[in-house]
């Protein structure tokens, strides 16, 4: 079976596209930079629209804060020591309580997607610096 198939292969003498090796290179290349491009547009766009919505965030934050009395509870540490000493536990509450815990988790998630991006941006960068150089057909 073997020698027959070789055989026949051999009669066919199909020769390859001397330059199909090229095209198929210069074709992964520019799928990779299509890749790196669409990467870096997409942590670039994220980074900014996060970056957009942090500040409107922060001044629903600073907001939050004024109007929950979180600054009038720590206030208090400062006021009298006597006072902070003895009722420490309520007062620890009291400031818990108080924080605008849904605000901080909203800024802080937006921060961080911020920041993830950004680290992601720097790190396509950094990582596709070949795609400035010729690319070399071996």
């Amino acid at each position: 079976m073997e020698e027959s198939l070789k055989s026949a292969f051999q009669k066919a003498k199909i020769e390859p596209n001397t330059k199909l090796k090229d095209k198929i290179w210069r074709n992964v290349v520019l799928g990779n930079k299509r890749t790196a491009y669409f990467k870096l547009a997409s942590f670039s766009i994220v980074g900014i629209a996060s970056l957009v919505g942090f500040i409107p965030m922060f001044k629903i934050l600073i907001n939050d804060f004024t109007q929950s009395g979180f600054y009038e509870y720590l206030s208090l540490v400062f006021s009298k020591g006597g006072l902070f000493s003895s009722y420490s536990k309520e007062f620890v509450y009291s400031l818990a309580e108080s924080l605008p815990t849904m605000s901080i988790v909203f800024s802080l998630t937006l921060l961080l997607i911020f920041f993830l991006s950004l680290y992601f941006t720097i790190k396509q960068i950094i990582n596709n610096n070949y795609m400035e150089r010729p690319y070399v057909i071996a």
